[in-house]
């Protein structure tokens, strides 16, 4: 859609997965095989970029299932621990066509690798606000750990100042051995310092809520959810001052309308992995116009992942999307029309 700017989630974004791809090539050099084989260095360079996306090629279900279906499944299956095993043999059984000299021994040494990248790209998306769905297919229970947000620039930083000292030095594997070793170090200062945030809130409340504390890319700065069975409450803990910005009253009064849409299957698709689900029903010409936002992602004061759906009064569904919209007209543009329904309905 010209003009506008739609934001998409995929975890952590993907420039940081491939930065940390090309890293990890640069860790490998530790390992006394890759750095005496220029093949296997080049290959394992192939491998650890690609499997640090790997589980992120689960986009297919976008361009074929539509955004609904990939909104549900994203970071489900693909991503999951048996899935680690597949990408990894799939990409080096790929790259073993094109690096066929490699002996059987220099393979293991490159599926080691490739398992490594597949794997961290799993684990910084459990560390984010999203997480995922990692015990699939024995539960498909989230998994989130809440301790840094979706792209974290310190992450990125360190990775480009690796690839200065990898030119200065010629030592990749010495210079990202020392790279990590901070990584490993800020992730730990970063969960730490989200166990603290989480205590002080709920010390803050005095009570046992839903609480979900959301990083930012300043740690000085997290977003918080707090979920009553009357309300919402979205706040900021910003220096340790902790300042609620929105508080949103749960209502039966649309109860009705509220149950009839979430059949609809762009909505189910929706409330599949979200948290802290606030419903807004607006009346328009042709019925009704329903929206549901999750609360843990706030930008300013919108909050852009949500799903929409257009209904009748008498319960016909006319059209309905979800995703990431900053702007009306970005998700109007977005409502696939009902089969049953004539298009001049769709106008709010």
């Amino acid at each position: 859609m010209k003009g506008n700017r739609i934001l998409e989630v995929n975890c952590m974004d993907t420039s940081t997965h491939i930065t940390m791809g090309f890293g990890l090539a640069g860790l490998a050099f530790i390992d006394p095989a890759v750095a005496a084989q220029p093949e296997l260095a080049s290959a394992v360079l192939i491998g650890t970029v690609l499997g640090s996306n790997a589980p992120d090629f689960d986009y297919g279900i976008r361009l074929f299932k539509g955004n609904g279906m990939y909104t549900e499944h994203h970071r489900g299956l693909s991503h999951s621990i048996p899935a680690w095993f597949m990408w990894t043999g799939l990409l080096t059984a790929i790259i073993y066509l094109f690096h066929f000299n490699l002996t059987a021994l220099e393979l293991i040494h490159l599926s080691g690798w490739i398992c490594l990248a597949v794997m961290m790209h799993v684990m910084f998306d459990i560390f984010n606000a999203y997480g995922t769905q990692v015990a699939r297919p024995f539960t498909k229970k989230w998994l989130s750990l809440n301790f840094i947000p979706l792209f974290d620039p310190l992450i990125v930083f360190l990775h480009l100042l690796g690839f200065a000292l990898w030119g200065l030095t010629g030592d990749p594997g010495l210079v990202f051995l020392f790279i990590y070793l901070i990584v490993v170090l800020y992730l730990l200062e970063r969960f730490f310092s989200s166990r603290r945030v989480l205590a002080m809130v709920k010390k803050e409340l005095g009570r046992d809520e839903s609480i979900t504390i959301i990083p930012t890319v300043r740690w000085s700065v997290w977003h918080i959810v707090s979920e009553t069975d009357s309300s919402f409450d979205v706040g900021e803990l910003r220096n340790k001052e902790l300042t609620w910005i929105h508080t949103f009253e749960k209502s039966d009064r649309d109860a009705y309308v509220i149950d009839k849409v979430k059949k609809d299957k762009n909505v189910g698709h929706f409330l599949k992995n979200s948290k802290h689900v606030h419903t807004v029903v607006l009346p328009i010409p042709s019925g009704y116009e329903i929206r549901f936002f999750d609360l843990r992602f706030r930008t300013k004061n919108h909050y852009p992942y949500m799903a929409v759906c257009q209904m009748t009064k008498n319960g016909l569904i006319l059209g309905s999307c979800t995703g990431w919209f900053h702007h009306a007209n970005q998700f109007k543009n977005k409502l696939i029309p009902h089969e049953n329904a004539g298009k001049n309905q769709l106008e709010a």
